[in-house]
């Protein structure tokens, strides 16, 4: 076990999340793990255990780079709140008013069956974050799916296009095009299906920026926090902290479906706002630390406290219940691409985030200032449900936060 932070870190302060650690990698459920802890923009503490992959050897570390996969919503989510910050955009806004390939969407007249009519509304910015759009996703149990992965619009899933051959739209500009001639799964406003929804605000970013979604990333968000190691595409030079993935089979057997080798992400590919970044537990942390102290970061203000606060508030319809592949969130709301827990057993309420489908998480506490990343990578993700809120509720358990009652935490009580 390698336990690291810039100043000594004393490991019996997280007992829980690191036996939760040793006990899932004994059990071979994954390989190896990151977590980082933190209170508002003060140095992590990082937990880092196993390896970079079954067999290497190499340890996990702070700065392993992971596929964050959706993960990278709520980056997306807070790059659509500066711009609603700005003026440039209103949460409200129809966005057929910015993307015009979007104007006049129809809408599915039942999941079975090509028959449609006009949608009731337009989608508006709001739609886009909550995933109430009526988009949906080229997964099987949509009623679009077939005609998504037709034209190729399954954004963030580059390995299996890279292992099929196939490809996704060669932009942003032109996954939209292609969206445009779609309709859509549901009306906009009157049932959260999870979607691509964020990946056409990444597109709307650039339209309305003038500018790549990855430069509009670095220059707004990952330059200002120092997020060295965050992207879409990860340079030669960085291949070797890039972990593997490995994908577990019906026989239980793991095979490697990416890797430094021959990695997908070592190529350019569609700038998927809703899954496409490469990141580290080092370089997300400081992205949660912004979140963390209402929009600023060691002296660099991104957002104003009251767009934080507007980000992690219920930002879906009225009436309107957020559910995951159709099992309904029990007391969770959306806010910016990020789920809010309105309450829970083993972690406070008001915690929000969101994680991504190889296993990695980010948590934010607005009340006690505290934030925690995890990296970790396997496929796919239904094999291991609990593993990304588990860490999650160790931390609470180890520092005595929850379900003890909500008290301050000092600097001390990290231990760092």
């Amino acid at each position: 076990m390698n336990q690291e932070s810039s100043r000594r870190f004393d490991p019996a302060s997280f007992r829980e999340v690191t036996s939760l650690f040793e006990r899932h990698i004994g059990q071979g459920d994954v390989a190896g793990a990151v977590l980082a802890v933190a209170v508002g923009d003060e140095d992590p503490c990082f937990i880092s255990v196993g390896e970079t992959g079954f067999g290497t050897g190499r340890a996990v570390q702070p700065d392993s780079l992971h596929r964050i996969y959706s993960q990278t919503k709520p980056i997306t989510g807070i790059a659509t709140m500066m711009l609603v910050e700005e003026g440039v955009i209103g949460l409200d806004q129809p966005i057929g008013e910015l993307l015009p390939e979007l104007a006049k969407l129809d809408v599915l007249v039942s999941e079975e069956g090509d028959a449609v009519r006009p949608a009731k509304r337009q989608p508006v910015v709001r739609d886009l974050l909550t995933h109430s759009a009526g988009f949906s996703y080229g997964l099987q149990f949509s009623p679009l799916a077939a005609r998504y992965r037709e034209l190729g619009l399954l954004p963030g899933d580059r390995i299996s296009a890279h292992r099929d051959g196939g490809e996704d739209p060669h932009d942003l500009a032109h996954m939209v095009e292609l969206l445009g001639t779609l309709p859509l799964a549901r009306d906009p406003g009157e049932m959260f299906e999870y979607s691509l929804s964020i990946d056409v605000l990444g597109a709307l970013i650039e339209r309305v920026s003038g500018r790549g979604l990855d430069a509009f990333f670095q220059e707004r968000i990952f330059g200002p926090l120092g997020m060295v190691d965050t992207s879409f595409v990860v340079p030669s030079d960085k291949l070797d902290r890039l972990v593997n993935l490995h994908e577990r089979g019906e026989d239980g057997t793991w095979r490697l479906v990416d890797g430094p080798a021959d990695s997908a992400y070592a190529r350019p590919a569609l700038l998927s706002g809703g899954g496409g970044l490469v990141s580290t537990a080092q370089d997300y942390a400081r992205f949660t630390a912004m979140l963390a102290n209402e929009g600023e970061y060691r002296g660099k203000r991104l957002l104003k406290p009251e767009t934080v606060r507007l980000a992690r508030s219920n930002l879906l319809p009225t009436g309107i219940n957020a559910q995951f592949y159709g099992n309904v969130m029990q007391d969770v709301v959306f806010g910016a691409a990020m789920q809010v827990n309105l309450s829970a057993s083993r972690t406070p309420p008001g915690l929000y985030g969101w994680g991504g489908a190889a296993g990695t998480g980010m948590w934010v506490d607005p009340i006690h200032r505290l934030h925690v990343v995890l990296m970790t990578q396997y496929f796919p993700p239904e094999i291991n449900l609990t593993f990304r809120e588990d860490p999650v509720a160790a931390v609470y358990a180890d520092l005595g936060l929850w379900p003890a009652g909500p008290r301050a935490i000092l600097h001390h009580d990290l231990d760092c």
